[in-house]
């Protein structure tokens, strides 16, 4: 398997204001995004260039994602809405990055929990 990235980023409280415009005052999606924790891990495959991590994914086909450009920095530039990746497996798996993202797919990567640097919420 390939490694992620894992460089860290972090939600500030103007991103967590920035978060709640997007979300539409929806309070029980914000605080499940507030529930994972203003820590942010870079879920692609090692590289140079803006990290990204995701923020929430509603089902929809989109999902909110937060990029940054320096590892281990409280300097978030953007939190975008982007499409799925619709790739998957012959026998079911369907990537969990957006759509166009650089690197290998999600099943392709040693999962950041596996590695000991995803925050404990998000070790699932």
């Amino acid at each position: 398997m390939r490694e992620a990235c894992g460089a860290r980023g972090l939600l500030s409280a103007t991103h967590l204001d920035a978060l709640a415009d997007l979300l539409g005052g929806n309070a029980r999606i914000l605080r499940a995004v507030l529930a994972e924790g203003p820590e942010l891990r870079c879920v692609l495959e090692t590289h140079s260039g803006p990290h990204m991590d995701l923020v929430h994914d509603s089902g929809s086909g989109r999902a909110l994602w937060a990029q940054w450009s320096e590892p281990d920095a409280d300097r978030l530039e953007t939190v975008l809405v982007l499409p799925d990746c619709p790739a998957a497996t012959r026998r079911g798996p369907a990537c969990w990055s957006y759509l166009s993202h650089p690197g290998a797919h999600t099943w392709e990567l040693t999962p950041l929990w596996a590695t000991g640097l995803s925050p404990s919420a998000r070790q699932e």
